[in-house]
């Protein structure tokens, strides 16, 4: 997708990102965003690319390399930026609880449009390394870095935690990605108390590690 075909689509109506998305001073780091997530949405976000963003946003490409190294991360961070402050970790009183509300929180927070763009995401990482990559250290690891911190306190041994991890958002994900069948409270109310069937061995069980 080069610049001209941004510029037609734009003048045509078919990436629409808003008044604010025009070049002007005072520039903030929501424009860019906002162009790159509908550029993804109309073209795939591994056919994006930075100088495409800077022509619907209007921002000098120096200025947005000076925020992204490449379109990839923009875009991954451009969603994170949008989905992320509603599926932070409620930590409860009990384990269950708090897999069950991340759960809960995950599913209403991925509407249709965001199922397909992480779908989108997803596809595309399989053959862009730069693309994999900024799901990995923008997605994946810090989910499950913020997964991990949550069940520390109920004294869960990390690897027992990653195998938490992997049958609870695995299932999730896997549901997401081929959607065969909805994801709704009562698939997740019984994922959940199906891995939780046996509790999760403590780390002083598994020589102490941690």
């Amino acid at each position: 997708m080069d610049s001209r075909t941004c510029a037609a689509l734009k003048g045509s109506g078919g990436v629409k990102i808003g008044e604010k998305g025009r070049a002007r001073s005072g520039v903030t780091t929501d424009i860019v965003r906002e162009a790159a997530l509908a550029l993804a949405r109309e073209f795939g976000p591994g056919r994006v690319t930075v100088e495409g963003i800077s022509t619907a946003s209007g921002v000098a490409k120096t200025t947005i390399y000076r925020r992204w190294p490449n379109a990839a991360a923009l875009i991954m961070d451009a969603f994170l930026d949008e989905i992320g402050p509603v599926i932070a970790y409620r930590p409860t009183a009990t384990l269950i609880g708090t897999f069950s509300n991340a759960l809960h929180d995950l599913a209403r927070a991925l509407t249709p449009s965001r199922r397909e763009m992480l779908r989108h995401l997803v596809a595309a990482a399989q053959s862009d390394p730069d693309l994999g990559a900024a799901f990995w250290e923008n997605w994946i690891k810090p989910r499950r870095e913020e997964a991990l911190r949550a069940i520390q306190p109920f004294g869960v041994a990390r690897d027992e935690g990653d195998i938490l991890l992997d049958l609870l958002f695995g299932a999730f994900y896997y549901r997401m990605l081929i959607p065969y069948a909805a994801i709704d409270s009562e698939w997740i109310d019984g994922l959940v108390e199906r891995v939780f069937l046996d509790d999760p061995k403590p780390a002083t069980e598994l020589g102490g590690r941690n």
